[in-house]
């Protein structure tokens, strides 16, 4: 379900018709155009506002730009609904930016958002004209997660795209590298304070009033030009018939002052208009409909917000239809404060009122906020319930967070529903032992034998999952599946993925396999294709572990096909990086690798960003590069500690630091981090949990009795589990540990056997050079010679000099570029493919050219493979 997107905060506001024009601050904005960011930062009450739409509607003359405006307020927290209202605000200046963004949005489970930045960025990049982001009142934002996605956009933006940024305080941007690079320009209070003759002007054109020029100096200074300071007084000379007197007695701070005038300015209104202001400042914005339901006698809201508009009583319009308005922010807080103070007043009367019109009307994060603030318990409750289930499709976690961590402990925890949800949102960010408390209290009063049961199982199984507690993740998921509907296709494709993983860490191979083809069919037909696509990498990787290296592969390459620039489509580049790393094709192993590990960064899955350290480690031993591959093993073993992860990821993490020792010939690193194994492990990308390390290292020792035990007892439970990989690996380990040569011989040709049609190498290779002289013997016995030939030149094969680096890197979006120009595709191709404009591919094309030295095609080519990069 897609979110509801309020119209009124995304158009560019009105201009007052007595706005005093101000050409010396909006003359510095000319020269936009060679800023990233324009910043108009002031207290309130300076204008701020009102000055991006003076700009902005002098553009219109000027040469063709397009403007996203975007009003922000606290509900903009949630980084998800952020998002949202960014992409939003674009389309409604350009609608051809973000139609792929759009689509990933409204999927089952939206990618994270730097995912979505990045393609929003690629559509902007394809825009001619020149673009200006405007975000209105950004001082409400107060979560990191999203001041990191504007300092991601800012990072990125294509040279056409300006951001403008109308806040009370400095944003937490990267300010002063802009300012050192001359990429920012300020607007700040000393240049939004009225001039005198402003003052003047303000007082004459705004408000019709006449004043001597003594009386215009000393008011101007005793406001000291603060705009809304002047507008009160205005307001208050209107009815003041000695303003000179007025004036000489006028003084003060602005909060003073401010308080002063608001309380004069409310107290001038009739009173019919003064409980008007006080029922309606509840409201964020309002229109005549809205304002109407706050009153039990009819009122006609229409004519007064017209008389405040046209009266100037700050009250702002939203449309150019005068059909919504918002109050100035100050005018709001005085109206909040008088109406606490106001006993008449039930106020939590007037928000049920709001809540019920905003519910009836189709705004329902609206009426959920007026319902928590009357402290409406029982009708919160409903109308969360009924938004939850959308809120968590579409990430919307803080949201859900935030309106259930109003609710009092006692209405939380006695619905179970409510209940499930929050232990959703604590999951989903990491609070498992709060989420389990609360499902353990949902479990205890949720109906038996109910569908409602199955999906509090279903979270149960995703924490046990989490803590990589296989068994009680099968138990878990097995019970929620068969309370769940069977034609609950979307939640039954999370279960099931779980369950799929549990079997196979538990060698169930086709137990995993049976349930993983269900999660497929279930994640196609509800639209999961997170699920989806998981699933058809899990079932690559049983494919693999079967033996079926082909097989494998057309799992992974259907899944990265399927999943264009979704983060889980990682995962199948992960796989199929090891598994081209197998085949020994190292050029095309690293590139995926690498891929998968940006999109494992971008999506925030540690588990598989360690498993391309892992994997990129072995690589970079086989090339040749020892220090290298050390730097990248320790990336992975201090990402591991930096997050909780199961056992066995540290476990393959210290077999990988074994096994590239041994290669190194560092055996006392090698027991160093043998010790540190508590459970069975490998440097297998695809057998993690296979304990053979200690059987390299007892072989790398030379003690080859120790070896071969170990070794008979691995080959008789990996052949139970027919782990057909696995009994390779083994069987090419005993060819080096048995005690007669005849007994190598037999174990090596098993191997060989068992390897040959599905072209396994590195399994042979990384085993080291003491496997060459059996080689040969079976190579001059005739026995597969050509297989044989190309396992001992992976052997033989000379290890190159690590590769010159480039003086400026290429970006991520540039290395994707040139890895599809090596392919062989032309401009239009790798257009269609990426979702670019043929133009920002060839803008792409020659920023390679200049960070390569390359003139040609050819030439880029040639570079990138001498320095590495593909």
């Amino acid at each position: 379900m897609a979110m509801s997107i309020l119209a009124t905060k995304l158009g560019i506001p009105p201009m007052r018709t007595d706005l005093v024009p101000r050409p010396r601050v909006t003359g510095r904005l000319r020269d936009e155009r060679a800023r990233q960011l324009i910043l108009i930062c002031a207290p309130a009450g300076f204008g701020k506002t009102t000055l991006a739409i003076e700009w902005l509607h002098q553009k219109d003359a000027s040469p063709p730009s397009q403007v996203a405006w975007l009003t922000l307020d606290q509900e903009d927290n949630d980084p998800v609904r952020f998002v949202a209202y960014l992409l939003a605000a674009l389309q409604n200046a350009n609608p051809a930016i973000g139609t792929t963004v759009q689509a990933m949005m409204q999927s089952p489970q939206p990618p994270p958002s730097q995912v979505l930045l990045t393609a929003l960025i690629n559509d902007i990049a394809a825009v001619p004209k020149d673009l200006f982001l405007v975000l209105d009142d950004y001082h409400f934002i107060h979560t990191l997660a999203i001041h990191q996605q504007l300092a991601f956009l800012l990072d990125h933006q294509p040279s056409q795209m300006h951001l403008v940024v109308v806040s009370r305080e400095d944003p937490p941007l990267p300010l002063a590298r802009l300012r050192a690079r001359g990429q920012i320009l300020e607007i700040r209070q000393n240049d939004l304070q009225f001039t005198e003759d402003e003052t003047a002007d303000l007082m004459r054109r705004g408000m019709k009033i006449e004043l001597s020029r003594e009386d215009v100096a000393a008011l101007h200074q005793r406001t000291e030009g603060w705009i809304a300071g002047l507008q009160l007084a205005c307001l208050f000379l209107r009815n003041h018939l000695d303003a000179h007197q007025f004036i000489e007695s006028f003084t003060g701070s602005n909060r003073f002052v401010l308080d002063y005038l608001l309380e004069e300015v409310f107290g001038q209104q009739p009173a019919e208009v003064r409980e008007f202001l006080l029922k309606t400042s509840i409201l964020q914005r309002m229109c005549a409909e809205l304002c109407d339901s706050l009153f039990s006698t009819n009122r006609d809201s229409q004519r007064v917000l017209e008389r405040l508009e046209h009266i100037n009583l700050f009250v702002v319009p939203l449309d150019n239809e005068r059909r919504w308005y918002r109050y100035h922010r100050l005018f709001a807080d005085l109206l909040h404060h008088r109406l606490r103070l106001d006993s008449a007043s039930d106020v939590a009367q007037l928000h049920q009122r709001a809540s019920a019109w905003y519910a009836a009307n189709g705004f329902p994060v609206d009426a959920i906020h007026h319902a928590l603030a009357a402290s409406d318990w029982e009708r919160a409750s409903t109308l969360v319930l009924g938004e939850c289930e959308s809120l968590l499709r579409r990430g919307e976690i803080v949201t859900i967070l935030r309106w259930l961590q109003v609710l009092p402990e006692d209405i939380l925890r006695g619905n179970p529903e409510l209940c499930l949800y929050y232990s959703w949102a604590l999951l989903l960010t990491g609070q498992l032992d709060a989420a389990e408390s609360h499902l353990k209290q949902a479990e205890t009063i949720a109906p038996p034998t109910t569908s409602l049961l199955g999906s509090i199982y279903a979270a149960q199984a995703q924490i046990a999952r989490t803590r990589g507690d296989d068994q009680r993740t099968i138990e878990l998921s097995t019970n929620a599946l068969t309370l769940m509907p069977v034609d609950a296709f979307s939640e039954r494709s999370v279960v099931t993925l779980n369950l799929g993983i549990a079997y196979l860490n538990q060698r169930q191979l086709a137990d995993a396999e049976q349930v993983l083809i269900e999660t497929e069919r279930a994640g196609r037909i509800s639209g999961n294709h997170y699920a989806q696509l998981i699933a058809l990498t899990f079932l690559g990787i049983i494919q693999v572990v079967l033996g079926k290296l082909h097989h494998g592969k057309e799992f992974f390459e259907q899944a990265i096909q399927s999943g264009g620039d979704s983060p889980a489509v990682a995962l199948a580049h992960l796989h199929y990086g090891a598994l081209l790393y197998e085949w020994n094709d190292l050029a095309l192993a690293a590139a995926h690798l690498q891929r998968g590990l940006e999109m494992s960064q971008r999506g925030g899955n540690p588990e598989v960003q360690i498993g391309a350290y892992r994997t990129l480690a072995l690589l970079k031993q086989v090339q040749g590069d020892a220090p290298a591959a050390r730097a990248t093993l320790d990336e992975a073993h201090q990402f591991a500690r930096a997050h909780k992860l199961p056992a066995i990821m540290s476990a393959a993490i210290a077999a990988n630091y074994v096994q590239i020792a041994i290669a190194q010939n560092d055996l006392a690193t090698a027991i160093h981090w043998i010790e540190q194994i508590t459970q069975p492990a490998d440097a297998s990308p695809f057998y993690p949990n296979l304990g053979l390390t200690r059987a390299r290292l007892l072989i790398a020792q030379k003690q080859y009795f120790a070896a071969s035990a170990e070794l008979a007892n691995c080959f008789e439970s990996v052949s139970d589990a027919c782990w057909e990989g696995g009994l390779i690996t083994i069987r090419v380990l005993q060819s080096l540990a048995a005690d007669t040569k005849l007994a190598r011989l037999e174990f090596l040709i098993d191997a060989l056997k068992r390897a040959q049609s599905e072209g396994y190498i590195r399994t042979f290779a990384d085993a080291g050079e003491g496997l060459l002289p059996l080689l040969e013997d079976v190579a001059l016995q005739g026995m597969q010679p050509e297989y044989v030939g190309k396992i001992i030149a992976a052997i033989k094969h000379k290890p190159i000099t690590p590769a010159p680096s480039l003086i400026e890197p290429l970006s991520e979006r540039e290395l994707e570029v040139l890895r599809l120009v090596a392919a062989g595709l032309s401009n239009l191709q790798i257009a269609k493919k990426l979702i670019l404009s043929e133009g920002t591919v060839k803008t792409h094309v020659h920023n390679i050219y200049g960070k390569l030295d390359a003139q040609n095609r050819a030439q880029a080519i040639a570079r990138a493979r001498e320095v590495g990069i593909i």
